[in-house]
């Protein structure tokens, strides 16, 4: 399996840079369409409450009550949907990317899947329970015995104990020997009311992914992949400018292998990838402007850096991307206009994924 992150996810839409002329289509200068920039204003969308939407909660691990027993996970994630994430020890302690530094995008890598650390995954039991790059993080769903209490579907069992104490709770973890083992642990349940987390975080299907590529002011081509009946179909429209200067049709689009066909939120800031071929990727979120609509994607941790010294972080190749959403009705609409320049030529992608609020 190939390694992606949520940002190679999110980059995939923007599968080149370029750069874009407002002008009329008259020698050789296209106008971008309208459809490849995002409404002005900012509104929320009339999703319907996914099933566990009150049940969303990270659960950071303090304390492991057991010492005979390894601990087994650094921290549990509840989604939305009914799905939950334990990340283990070993990625909490890999060093964590930073995202606060400007940075030029490069368009080439968003929404696209990228050379790296392979993310080994596989289903581990009938329930579809997933184990991701050997035990980094399990994937897999959770049903609600009763309240505060959770069986997962790689059979084991958590209680939310003293849950209603804001920051803090005891939880009472069955392991799947049945084993109990109490564990302290902080609450992340961040935000859980703002409107704007409400709508984003859920599963969302990616229904089309579309890019308009520039330079100058030419139209290199079009191109578009949408999902349909579970295969990814695809259109592309090379101009002349783009045949030109050397582009071809596979530019346009991604491998239809590197489609993510589902990404849900959490609103304690988890975001997963699902691509046709099986893979699956992890990474980070936040709002960064509510009223503008402004979101920003992340990896979790630093991949290349293999000394995992903090040290040695390089601001300039920090991986995150900002992005404008947009929400109508149950449909969700992530806008990416991104730059870049190679040999000396400046490009701009002018991309938009629509996604639909379901499994």
């Amino acid at each position: 399996m190939i390694r992606k992150t949520l940002i190679s996810f999110l980059f995939a839409l923007v599968a080149f840079g370029f750069t874009a002329c407002d002008s009329d289509d008259n020698n050789g200068q296209v106008r971008v369409p309208d459809s490849a920039k995002p409404p002005k204003e900012f509104k929320t969308g009339n999703c319907d409450k996914e099933e566990y939407a009150d049940d969303a909660v990270k659960l950071n691990v303090k304390s492991w009550g057991n010492s005979d027993i390894a601990q087994e996970f650094a921290s549990i994630e509840l989604f939305a949907d009914g799905h939950f994430l334990t990340t283990s020890t070993a990625a909490a302690n890999m060093p964590k990317s930073k995202v606060g530094v400007t940075r030029d995008a490069d368009g080439s890598t968003m929404f696209r899947k990228n050379g790296g650390k392979p993310l080994q995954t596989r289903a581990t039991d009938a329930s579809g329970t997933i184990i991701i790059d050997n035990g980094l993080y399990v994937y897999g769903t959770y049903t609600r015995v009763k309240e505060g209490v959770y069986k997962l579907s790689n059979n084991t069992m958590i209680e939310i104990k003293d849950g209603s104490v804001a920051g803090y709770a005891t939880v009472a973890y069955t392991n799947r020997l049945g084993i109990s083992i109490t564990i302290t642990a902080t609450i992340d349940a961040t935000n859980k009311q703002d409107a704007a987390v409400r709508n984003i975080c859920r599963s969302w299907r990616m229904d089309s992914a579309e890019s308009w590529l520039f330079t100058g002011d030419a139209m290199i081509g079009y191109g578009k992949q949408w999902l349909d009946n579970g295969r990814v179909r695809q259109q592309t429209t090379l101009t002349q400018e783009g045949k030109y200067m050397g582009f071809d049709e596979d530019d346009l689009v991604d491998d239809k292998d590197d489609f993510c066909y589902r990404v849900t939120f959490s609103p304690c800031g988890t975001f997963v990838c699902f691509y046709i071929d099986g893979d699956v990727e992890i990474g980070s979120w936040e709002w960064t402007d509510t009223h503008n609509g402004t979101l920003r994607c992340w990896e979790a941790f630093d991949w290349d850096d293999d000394d995992w010294d903090d040290d040695d972080w390089d601001d300039d190749d920090d991986d995150f991307a900002d992005m404008t959403v947009r929400f109508e009705g149950k449909q969700m609409r992530i806008y990416s206009d991104f730059m870049d320049k190679e040999d000396n030529i400046l490009f701009r992608t002018w991309s938009v994924a629509t996604f639909s609020a379901k499994y």
